[in-house]
């Protein structure tokens, strides 16, 4: 698949949005590709409407890719800003590097050069793992003026790992695993769906069903190790440099917002903890989504 213009996975998701939740998208994307790092990253371009106030960078966690924040994507650049949303090595259309072996680390480091190459104000927003790489990414840049994120996950954190994993103990035993037998668990591959639970992302019925099932979601096949460098990736303090927003999902099956708090304490700097009234992992849920509207608009609009 090279484009997702004509893909089952796109037309399918853009349908559910409007049909389960009223979510009418005013604009499609242009899709270009960049070398970074190596890696042939697929990126997706929302333009707006006049000239553009900034660039936000909108970085997926590891559930999804870059076009399932569209529905984001459309609200910032509906602010007047270019929204840039990147597939990250190993999900949605882009090609990894040649020899490419799931090291998390790339992908706050790609996000970081994007934002360095870019000119004039530049946010990030994360959703899901999104939300703590692009925390990471912000203290990698001298050129982030903000970081917005859905979850503040520190999957460094054992506890916080056993409970983001479809079942605790799976966590608990992969955690063994990358104890005791770290260059096997690398050589293990699993689809989405039997490691993380999809179908958390949405409360709706057929949204839970798409992302467990779609090709580029659910049945993805993900490399163990990089959720084993996920972990590695202790978390003493986090300095992003930046005004920091956590508008977390009210009713978020998957994390919970108490699973941001600890990782939030940490952060050095301006900071605000918002939870939304509802919202599932990915809250296009009203009033949720309402909600995280306005303090969007209003975090931008400071910056």
């Amino acid at each position: 698949m090279t484009s997702y213009k004509t893909s089952h996975s796109w037309t399918r998701y853009r349908d559910l949005l409007q049909d389960r939740f009223g979510i009418s998208l005013t604009r499609e994307p242009l899709e270009a590709w960049r070398m970074i790092r190596g890696h042939r990253i697929h990126i997706d371009h929302w333009q707006p409407e006049g000239p553009s106030k900034g660039t936000v960078i909108l970085v997926h966690g590891g559930g999804g890719n870059g076009r399932v924040l569209a529905p984001l994507a459309d609200v910032a650049a509906g602010l007047g800003w270019t929204a840039l949303a990147p597939d990250l090595p190993g999900y949605g259309l882009s090609e990894p590097a040649p020899g490419f072996r799931w090291d998390y680390d790339e992908w706050p480091a790609i996000v970081a050069q994007m934002a360095d190459e870019t000119e004039g104000p530049v946010v990030l927003l994360g959703g899901s793992v999104g939300g703590m790489t692009a925390a990471l990414a912000a203290e990698a840049s001298h050129n982030v003026s903000g970081v917005i994120a859905t979850t503040l996950l520190d999957m460094g954190d054992p506890g916080v790992f056993r409970v983001a994993a479809r079942w605790r103990w799976l966590g608990a035993a992969s955690l063994l695993g990358f104890r005791l037998m770290p260059e096997l668990v690398d050589r293990i591959s699993f689809p989405l769906w039997l490691v993380a639970p999809m179908e958390a992302m949405s409360s709706d019925p057929a949204m839970q069903e798409y992302f467990r099932n779609d090709a580029l979601l659910g049945r993805l096949w993900v490399s163990s190790r990089l959720f084993r460098t996920m972990h590695a990736r202790k978390l003493a303090a986090l300095a992003p440099g930046c005004p920091l927003l956590l508008v977390h999902p009210g009713a978020d099956a998957w994390t919970p917002a108490e699973l941001s708090r600890p990782a939030f304490e940490r952060v050095s700097g301006p900071k605000e903890f918002v939870v939304l009234t509802n919202g599932s992992h990915l809250p296009l849920e009203l009033p949720a989504r309402d909600e995280l509207r306005d303090y969007v608009r209003r975090f931008l609009a400071a910056v």
